[in-house]
């Protein structure tokens, strides 16, 4: 199921599919919008978690996406979903595209980040997947997400 994830993402994203593609034949799934986003080089780095297990860096699920469609600062992508169920999104605004979240002095992020559900964040970390995660009941859901920049 991963493949065909990562595939239709592929696919969709690279320039050939259209938005009547993405409503018309893609029937249950995330409609993401993040906005706030401040670069257009590098790339956006999609966790999809649906379950605490791996929360929030070892995803089930996990989407790299180009920039190059981003208009004044935001961004809009679909992510298909299989069935029912919790979910919780992580975002990496991952400038230098290693894949990975870079720190200053091990503490501070330098890139940007976000969260479904869009929570108060502390320099103690990730909030957790309760606060995060939101019930997808099937169909089209629009999940807003406002990236974060500590630096």
């Amino acid at each position: 199921m991963k493949y065909f994830y990562s595939l239709f993402l592929i696919v969709l994203f690279s320039g050939y599919a259209s938005d009547s593609f993405c409503y018309g034949q893609q029937k249950s799934g995330v409609e993401m919008i993040l906005t706030n986003i401040r670069k257009s080089d590098g790339l956006i780095q999609i966790g999809v978690f649906r379950s605490e297990n791996g929360y929030p860096d070892k995803p089930a699920y996990n989407f790299s996406l180009g920039k190059d469609t981003i208009k004044n600062g935001t961004l809009r992508f679909f992510i298909p979903v299989d069935k029912p169920g919790l979910i919780s999104l992580c975002i990496l605004d991952d400038d230098n595209r290693n894949e990975k979240m870079d720190y200053v002095l091990g503490i501070m992020p330098k890139e940007g980040f976000g969260f479904s559900n869009n929570p108060k964040i502390s320099l103690r970390g990730a909030p957790s997947f309760n606060v995060t995660s939101f019930n997808f009941y099937g169909g089209v859901r629009e999940i807003g997400i406002r990236m974060i920049y500590m630096r």
